[in-house]
């Protein structure tokens, strides 16, 4: 199983936390269209196993209107085989919902949703500098339900600054009483040179403490849970049979091509990557210059297993390790009993177990 992953790095306004490559303009989106094709003609041989999920993230994939979408599908449909396509994916904020977009989506083969709500609550969505409003929110996934979408996902954020544990629990209910199939739950995480970063060295806000973090990690996971709500991986929660297949494939180390200014790609000997500046894309691609690319070493590929295997339900397969990475097994084997202590308390700590499996 492999998959695309396609990089739109509009949005129309930043947000204080995000440190994904994005910018608040769209001078160059014409021209940035034209060369994301260029690229997916150029590089239509890079997978070699059968094309299971598609994802259009960003930035906002919804800032392109609806030919520019079309023209992007068209060109995958004539360079990739997209004919076992089970999840096609697309990030989209609350403010640009409405039925025109939304059916022309369905139309287009999207089958899936993902909404970056952050918060019900408005004065958290302002401190955040989020165009919609907890309504606007509301709105945009019962609407994208009456359109015909069966497979809905939105972000929310805890650790905000002067959250309390009762407004997160206000956040959770509202999540469940909306009956989506996929919540993804993030700490406020401060990223350096973002405005959050900023505006906590100047005082103006201040974070919660890594206590009162891991207080609402916990509510998240027991009350969502008990909604029905499986905790697949570390930040994320589905209904039974909705887990994201794109997002899983990367835990599972299976290929991916990533297209697009500062996208990532993975065919399991190397991982490759984009500038993260359109001018410099498109200057490369232009040129016939290839991406950024790293070789993998079996030591590299057997530290991704270990580090990407403890985000999730399922965790380390040792039969895996045994197959795949003969020469670390005994390693393994040895490091595992010395952590068997830190197992207990898998979604907390897997940083220190990393370290300890890890070459």
């Amino acid at each position: 199983m492999s998959g695309i992953y396609i990089h739109i790095p509009y949005c129309t306004q930043k947000c204080i936390y995000c440190n994904f490559y994005s910018i608040a303009t769209k001078k160059s989106k014409d021209n940035y269209i034209k060369t994301l094709i260029k690229e997916i003609e150029k590089r239509n041989t890079y997978l070699s196993s059968p094309i299971k999920t598609l994802y259009f993230g960003g930035g906002t994939p919804t800032c392109l209107n609806k030919e520019q979408l079309e023209e992007i599908i068209i060109a995958l449909r004539q360079n990739f085989d997209l004919t076992l396509l089970e999840e096609v994916t697309i990030e989209a904020n609350p403010e640009d919902a409405n039925s025109e977009l939304l059916e022309h989506l369905l139309k287009l083969g999207f089958n899936r949703i993902s909404y970056g709500i952050q918060s019900f609550n408005n004065e958290d969505l302002r401190l955040l500098n989020r165009r919609h409003s907890s309504q606007t929110a509301i709105n945009a996934i019962e609407l994208s339900r009456k359109i015909g979408f069966s497979n809905i996902s939105f972000d929310l954020m805890f650790n905000l600054p002067n959250m309390t544990l009762e407004k997160w629990e206000k956040n959770l209910e509202k999540a469940v009483e909306l009956q989506t199939e996929h919540i993804s739950c993030y700490s406020l995480t401060r990223e350096e040179g973002t405005m959050l970063d900023k505006l906590v060295n100047k005082k103006i806000i201040s974070l919660p403490c890594e206590n009162d973090s891991v207080i609402q990690f916990n509510k998240t996971e027991s009350y969502l849970t008990q909604a029905g709500f499986e905790h697949y991986e570390i930040s994320n929660y589905c209904k039974k049979g909705f887990k994201s297949k794109h997002n899983s494939a990367y835990w599972r180390t299976e290929e991916y091509i990533g297209l697009g200014a500062a996208a990532h790609s993975f065919n399991i000997s190397s991982r490759s990557w984009n500038p993260e500046n359109i001018e410099q894309y498109i200057s490369n691609i232009e040129n016939n210059i290839e991406p950024f690319t790293e070789i993998l070493s079996e030591k590299d590929k057997y530290n991704e297993y270990i580090m990407l295997s403890l985000r999730t339900k399922e965790g380390i397969d040792s039969k895996y390790i045994e197959n795949n990475f003969p020469q670390y097994f005994s390693h393994f084997k040895k490091q595992k009993e010395k952590a068997k202590e830190l197992f207990k308390t898998p979604w907390l700590l897997n940083d220190r177990i990393a370290l300890e499996l890890m070459i």
